[in-house]
């Protein structure tokens, strides 16, 4: 084969390896630019109806800006930047550990920054969520309480709802269990902050003292408890079980299993077909479940 016909086909098989770049391949996002721009320059306007809500507290006050992935909606741009960084990295992380392509989160979503706690307190009072959150996503907007007075900046909490719109923004239309969504989101809040820190997940996991519940309670919940103490169970339970998958079997089976288990299959089906004979007895499996810690 000629010298020039072999590069030609070399390049057209970079083009295409190209074109389908896994996230994985790609460095990760480190210095996001956020370009501020007006609310008639944002590429997407539609909002939800708690975006709206959000926006209709001192709209005057709000700036509008973009990044590669994400549209954004803060009073300080100190608070935009910051967002940003985070943001944008735990897209990148957690659709690499989901093994997702850019064409599947393509579309952008709004990311709503409060500057205080009145802010903060006033918009809670217009959404159905508790008093005492501190930040959440609903679907794949993100509604961030980020004011500096009493730490509400927790990396790992803004990781962990980021996870949530992310997975909104990859598997739409196809919601994943409340004990799944819960626990992967939870697992991902410390591996992600990890990973930005250069740090193994591993080395940053420790003891889940409330990860009570056994599998078969865990996979059964399909709503929050009312009980506080419940909830933090299931997000420990959930955790440590997403932990135990990802800590002790290849991390590219996890994306099968989610779309087993969405797609209807048992559990314990999807648990045998994908991670093998240690699931076949559950009750031996509960045993060791419960003496796991990571």
């Amino acid at each position: 084969m000629c010298r020039v016909c072999l590069l030609l086909l070399l390049g057209l098989w970079c083009a295409a390896a190209g074109a389908q770049t896994p996230p994985g391949s790609t460095p990760p996002p480190r210095n996001v630019p956020l370009i501020e721009k007006t609310w008639a320059q944002l590429s997407e306007r539609s909002v939800s109806v708690l975006g709206q809500a959000a926006l209709e507290i001192k709209p005057e006050q709000w700036k509008h800006a973009e990044t590669g992935n994400f549209i954004l909606h803060y009073r300080r741009v100190r608070d935009g930047n910051a967002v940003a960084r985070e943001i944008e990295f735990h897209l990148w992380f957690v659709a690499k550990e989901l093994g997702a392509t850019r064409e599947q989160y393509a579309r952008k979503s709004h990311v709503y920054i409060f500057k205080d706690r009145a802010e903060w307190q006033a918009f809670l009072a217009k959404s159905d969520a508790p008093p005492w959150s501190v930040s959440f996503a609903r679907g794949d907007e993100l509604f961030l309480d980020v004011r500096e007075e009493g730490g509400a900046f927790d990396p790992q909490n803004v990781a962990h709802e980021t996870t949530h719109a992310v997975i909104a923004r990859l598997y739409r239309g196809r919601p994943w269990p409340l004990w799944l969504n819960e626990g992967f989101a939870e697992y991902m809040g410390r591996a992600s902050v990890a990973a930005q820190r250069s740090q193994t997940a591993r080395r940053t996991q420790t003891a889940l003292r409330s990860a009570q519940l056994t599998v078969a309670e865990l996979t059964s919940l399909d709503r929050y408890p009312s009980d506080p103490e419940r909830v933090q169970q299931l997000y420990e339970s959930g955790e440590k079980f997403v932990r135990y998958l990802c800590n002790r079997y290849p991390k590219e089976l996890f994306p099968r299993f989610v779309e087993r288990v969405i797609s209807g299959e048992p559990v314990q089906v999807a648990l045998v077909a994908l991670y093998g004979a240690e699931f076949r007895d559950m009750a031996a499996f509960e045993r060791k479940f419960a003496r796991f810690t990571r």
